[in-house]
């Protein structure tokens, strides 16, 4: 079967998908689960719709994060990119803390664009530290080339003294190519460790758990591994999240298009969120205060 028949979603369209369904997981957190809290669901209906709404979602977090990092590979400026991010991370906190807990400010939980900073941060790092990785590869590489050079010139003219040079220099990137993986192989796991770390203290949404699906994307999407295996992994790490098996699935149907568009299509989906958040959040007062 033609995988462009079965690819059928660009970046537009999953985008549209994860927006709509964190509207209606948003509706049942603001609205339903307050209702059912104040005794409006005499039937037991309101309970059913609750957990529908919620179900429905759990797709939507995996998307955001796998066109996060699209994102990431794709962005003309990272700089501009996680500007962005820490802006809407921002100014979306008190939307959220009014939609999801009914307050002004509640320090228990922030707000999505903080994982998403927190894990774009990381990820811009790790990028860093593979950047430097090849450059001292090539380095050594060249160095070896060099050194080969002089050593068969010197062997030609049996300077035995250039030769025993060329030894030691030799043995010198040897152990500079052996030893400079291993540092930054270091340098990335503390990297890694440290968003962990944030992630915990901040209590961002999704936790330290949706951190790691981030750079679970990242390494995955770096190192070219089938996008099958990333989804079963990423999936594994939400098993307390079973519902969210629909949105790994959606992934797997990405054909890799990206249509260019202006800046206020860009704009709308980072406006959405704290702008639906702040109308839930201003219905939930009026309706459910208290």
């Amino acid at each position: 079967m033609n995988n462009r028949k079965i690819r059928f979603l660009d970046s537009d369209r999953l985008k549209l998908i994860a927006i709509v369904t964190m509207l209606i997981d948003h509706i049942g957190a603001a609205i339903l689960f307050p209702a059912r809290m104040t005794g409006v669901n005499i039937s037991g209906s309101w309970i059913d719709m609750y957990s529908l709404f919620r179900s429905i979602g759990r797709m939507a977090f995996p998307i955001f994060v796998f066109l996060l990092v699209e994102g990431f590979f794709h962005t003309h400026s990272r700089k501009k990119y996680f500007g962005r991010l820490l802006l809407f991370a921002l100014v979306s906190e008190i939307p959220f803390d009014l939609a999801i807990y009914g307050d002004i400010v509640y320090m228990g939980s922030q707000n999505v664009f903080w994982t998403l900073t927190i894990g774009f941060l990381a990820i811009w790092g790790l990028e860093k530290l593979y950047e430097i990785n090849r450059t001292g590869s090539k380095i050594y590489g060249k160095n070896m080339e060099r050194s080969n050079r002089l050593m068969r010139r010197a062997r030609n003219k049996h300077d035995w003294r250039e030769m025993d040079r060329q030894q030691l220099i030799r043995r010198s990137d040897v152990r500079f190519s052996t030893g400079y993986p291993f540092v930054t192989g270091m340098l990335a796991l503390i990297l890694v460790f440290a968003g962990v770390f944030l992630a915990s203290v901040l209590r961002v949404d999704y936790s330290i758990y949706g951190y790691l699906l981030i750079v679970l994307f990242y390494f995955g999407k770096h190192n070219q591994i089938p996008p099958l295996s990333v989804c079963i992994g990423g999936y594994l790490l939400f098993l307390w999240e079973p519902h969210c098996i629909f949105g790994f699935l959606l992934i797997l149907l990405y054909n890799g298009t990206r249509k260019k568009r202006g800046k206020g299509f860009q704009y709308f989906f980072y406006l959405f969120y704290p702008v639906h958040l702040l109308i839930l959040g201003l219905i939930r007062v009026a309706f459910f205060a208290g």
